[in-house]
């Protein structure tokens, strides 16, 4: 069976703030600022290995972001996930209760419930953005 996905042989090389150049700091900003974020995810991380594209794709995608359609895009990548999860398997009977519990011995479950909703509305959005970028590299016909 063929593998789909990074190489297992090679390291993902992310690029961290404290190493890229003025512009590609300046897109960090501006990704946490458009997201709401207090950090930079590792896709994101990722792309900035390639500055000048990195830069350019951001760009164009920041301009389609403030609109209905990409709401609309975002909300059903997620509402899509929700349905899909919920027709997972659960072998370990995990419930909600088991969850809190364990949650609680690790620290303020408020905190780790806004840890889990900023993940939960993010990812659905880090789809949408990087099925945008892949759609940037459509060849015209």
């Amino acid at each position: 069976m063929a593998r789909h996905g990074p190489s297992t042989e090679n390291q993902l090389t992310l690029m961290e703030a404290h190493h890229v150049d003025a512009t590609t700091a300046a897109v960090y900003e501006d990704i946490k600022a458009a997201l709401g974020l207090p950090f930079i995810n590792t896709d994101y991380r990722a792309f900035a290995r390639w500055p000048s594209y990195f830069a350019l794709a951001w760009r164009d995608l920041s301009e389609k972001m403030p609109s209905d359609t990409y709401e609309t895009c975002v909300t059903n990548v997620h509402n899509f996930a929700v349905e899909q999860m919920r027709n997972l398997p659960n072998p370990g009977r995990l419930t909600s209760e088991i969850l809190i519990d364990a949650a609680e011995r690790d620290g303020a479950i408020d905190e780790i419930v806004e840890v889990v909703r900023l993940f939960q509305w993010l990812l659905p959005g880090l789809v949408v953005n990087v099925a945008f970028y892949r759609h940037q590299f459509r060849i015209e016909a």
